[in-house]
C-alpha cells in the first residue's frame, strides 16, 4: 500500500526499443501447452523452487536458462498480427528485445535486495490453456503486492515458462511487449492497421516511457494525460499513467485510478489497483472484499496480511488482530506481521498483553535493544504510533527486567 509503485520489466521494453532504435490473451501457440500428470506436477514444482533460487542466489544467468524465448517471441508476434514478421525493422526489433531480455530477472533480484519478498506460493493446471502455470508472490511494505504467474512450458523433459501472466498489468507479459512493439513502429510497416491519430500518440508514448526511464515522473504523466485517441484507454496504458502518478503525488493517483476503473469497471483483472482505490478513498470494506475475491482467485494467504493492514487502517481493531495473530503465525519470519500485531495491540491499549508479546519476541530471537528501539524511535514520517506506550509503566518495567540467559 503505499505511493511508489513499480511495473517491472518496463525499462526492459525500453530498453529492447533503445537497441533496436526503435485484455484476454490472443491467438494461443497450439504447441504451448504440457499435459497434467503426476511427473509433470512434481516437476512444475521443481520449476517453482529453481526460479526461487535464482532469485535470492542473486543467479540471473539460471533464471534466464529457463525462459524458452522462441515459444516467447513467437506469443509476441501472435499476439500483434499487425506486425510483419518478415519486415527487416521487426527481425532487429526482436532481436534487441531477446538481448535485453536477459536482463529482466535483475530487476527481481534488485527488488528483492532492497527488502521485497519474492515465493513460489502455488500452481494449478490451467485447462483453457492446457498447461500448468507456477504462481509467484512479490510483496514489499514500500511497492505493495503483485504476482507473477509463469505459464509452463515442456522442452524435451525440461520444465521451462514461455510467458508470465502479471497482475498489476493485468494481462501476459508477451502481450504487453506486442502491444508495446504495435505503437511504435511506423505506421508504414503496420499494414495501416493504426490511425493516424493513434500513430501520432504512439510517438508521445514513446517519450512518456522514455521519461519515465530517466525517472522524470511529472512530464512522463503529463504526455500520458494529454492522450485522447481510444488507445490512451487501454487497460494497460491507464495501469501504466497510474503508475507513473504514484511518484508524483495521491491527488494524481488517485485521479488516474478512478479513471481506470471507470474506464474497466467489470474487468476482474484489474484487483490490485480496486485494493488501492478503496483504501486511498478510505472505503475499507470494499477494499477487504476484493482482498477476498483475489484470495479466492490466488489461494494466497499472505492476503490475511493485507487484509490486517485494511482492517487496522479502519480502527477495527479486533479484527485486524486476528489477521496479524494468522500471519505471524504463518510467517514467523515476517516482521512486519508481528510489528502489526504488537501495534494493534498498543492501540487497543492492552499493555500488559504487548509487554508479553514482546517476551515472545525475545525468546523467539529477536535482541531486546532492536525491539525498543523499534518501540521508541520515529517512523521515516517522524511519526511514532507507539508513543503513549513508550511512555507507559509497563514498558518501563519489562525495558529493565533483565533478560533470561
Amino acid at each position: 500500500m503505499g505511493l511508489k509503485k513499480r511495473l517491472l520489466f518496463i525499462s526492459v521494453t525500453l530498453f529492447s526499443y533503445l537497441n533496436s532504435n526503435a485484455q484476454n490473451e490472443a491467438k494461443e501457440v497450439r504447441t504451448d501447452t504440457v499435459a497434467y500428470s503426476a511427473e509433470n506436477t512434481q516437476k512444475v514444482l521443481e520449476f517453482g523452487e529453481y526460479i526461487s533460487s535464482t532469485i535470492h542466489n542473486n543467479d540471473p544467468d539460471a533464471f534466464i536458462l529457463k525462459l524458452n524465448d522462441d515459444t516467447f517471441f513467437e506469443r509476441i508476434l501472435r499476439s500483434s498480427p499487425s506486425l510483419d514478421r518478415n519486415d527487416s525493422f521487426v527481425k532487429d526489433l526482436v532481436l534487441g528485445m531477446k538481448q535485453a531480455m536477459t536482463s529482466f530477472p535483475n530487476e527481481i533480484i534488485s527488488e528483492v535486495e532492497n527488502g521485497s519478498y519474492y515465493d513460489f506460493i502455488s500452481y494449478r493446471y490451467d485447462l483453457s490453456s492446457q498447461t500448468y502455470y507456477a504462481l509467484f508472490r512479490m510483496y514489499s511494505a514500500e511497492t505493495g503486492m503483485n504476482y507473477h504467474d509463469y505459464r509452463i512450458y515442456k522442452e524435451g523433459d525440461e520444465i521451462q515458462f514461455s510467458d508470465m501472466y502479471v497482475y498489476l498489468s493485468g494481462e501476459h507479459f508477451t502481450e504487453t511487449l506486442g502491444r508495446m512493439m504495435t505503437i511504435t513502429m511506423p505506421e508504414k510497416k503496420l499494414f495501416g492497421l493504426l490511425e493516424s491519430s493513434e500513430n501520432k500518440e504512439s510517438k508521445e508514448l514513446f517519450r512518456a516511457l522514455l521519461f519515465n526511464n530517466k525517472g522524470n515522473y511529472v512530464k512522463a504523466y503529463e504526455i500520458m494525460d494529454g492522450l485522447k485517441s481510444d488507445m490512451a484507454k487501454e487497460k494497460f496504458l491507464l495501469i501504466f499513467k497510474a503508475l507513473i502518478a504514484s511518484h508524483i503525488d495521491e491527488e494524481k493517483y488517485l485521479k488516474s485510478l478512478e479513471e481506470l476503473i471507470n474506464v474497466h469497471r467489470d474487468d476482474p483483472t484489474i484487483a490490485l489497483n480496486k485494493i488501492d482505490y478503496h483504501i486511498y478513498k478510505e472505503e475499507y470494506f470494499e477494499a477487504i472484499q476484493v482482498i477476498n475475491q483475489l484470495q479466492n482467485e490466488t489461494e494466497d494467504d499472505f492476503l490475511n496480511y493485507i487484509k490486517a493492514c485494511v482492517a487496522f487502517e479502519d480502527q477495527n481493531y479486533d479484527l485486524a488482530l486476528n489477521f496479524f495473530k494468522y500471519t505471524s503465525e504463518n510467517y514467523p519470519d515476517f516482521f512486519e506481521g508481528q510489528a502489526g500485531y504488537l501495534n494493534t495491540l498498543v492501540l487497543m491499549n492492552n499493555y500488559p498483553e504487548a509487554v508479553e508479546y514482546l517476551d515472545f519476541l525475545v525468546d523467539e530471537g529477536y535482541e531486546k535493544s532492536s525491539l525498543i528501539e523499534y518501540i521508541v524511535e520515529d517512523d521515516e514520517y517522524g511519526e511514532n504510533i507507539l508513543e503513549a506506550f513508550s511512555k507507559s509503566k509497563d514498558f518501563k518495567t519489562w525495558k529493565k527486567k533483565k533478560e533470561k540467559k
